[in-house]
């Protein structure tokens, strides 16, 4: 749904707030910062993105998709590059926003993948439980199968196999509802607020890369 730009109070956007920055040009560059702060109905400031501990150039008047969550909802808006400041911080101004996209992370799309997964006990992420796949992904949760099914009443954490090179590690998960189906366990798993900041910027990073696909199969 659309809302008015007052959704941004300062419980929402705070100092540190971890955001990402998509172009809204042809080159889709993407970037993931924090925010510094902000003037509300003016603009915002953020730290400039680095690239193997250099600034990257955010261009004056260059357009760009925000989107950050918070309180277990996704925000998104468009915004400008406003001017930029390179000493004694590496800082960007941005437009403040007249509209706001919110989306629920329960009730946000689902994308189809088939990603092979492990998991483990949070308690003890040495200990592989189970192997499985994950067969659809929100910016929420998951949908896993499984030949055995996840333990009941525990957390759980999870390593998504991207492909050969690339994985994403130490997901912290919750186990939500679960179906057995010709042998096959089909989980439901929630992702946790309380996972590392680390971990959710590579979780962000890959749906957004989904959602900026032109074509979903």
């Amino acid at each position: 749904m659309n809302g008015d730009a007052q959704v941004l109070t300062p419980e929402i956007l705070f100092p540190g707030q971890r955001i990402r920055l998509m172009a809204m040009g042809t080159i889709k560059s993407k970037w993931s910062t924090i925010l510094i702060g902000s003037r509300p109905g003016r603009y915002l400031i953020i730290e400039v993105p680095k690239v193997n501990g250099l600034p990257v150039v955010l261009d004056e008047g260059s357009s760009w998709s925000i989107n950050f969550i918070a309180r277990g909802q996704i925000l998104i808006f468009p915004s400008e590059v406003v001017s930029s400041i390179n000493r004694p911080h590496a800082l960007a101004f941005l437009s403040w926003p007249q509209t706001v996209e919110i989306s629920n992370l329960r009730t946000d799309k689902r994308y189809p993948v088939n990603i092979p997964v492990t998991f483990a006990l949070a308690e003890n992420p040495n200990e592989i439980v189970a192997k499985g796949l994950v067969l659809d992904i929100s910016w929420g949760g998951c949908l896993a199968a499984s030949t055995m099914e996840l333990p009941e009443q525990t957390l759980l954490t999870m390593t998504m196999y991207l492909d050969s090179n690339s994985a994403i590690e130490g997901l912290i998960v919750e186990k939500k509802g679960s179906r057995n189906q010709q042998g096959t366990s089909y989980t439901g798993l929630s992702f946790l607020a309380s996972n590392k900041v680390e971990v959710t910027d590579r979780l962000t990073e890959f749906l957004s890369d989904i959602e900026s696909m032109p074509l979903r199969l």
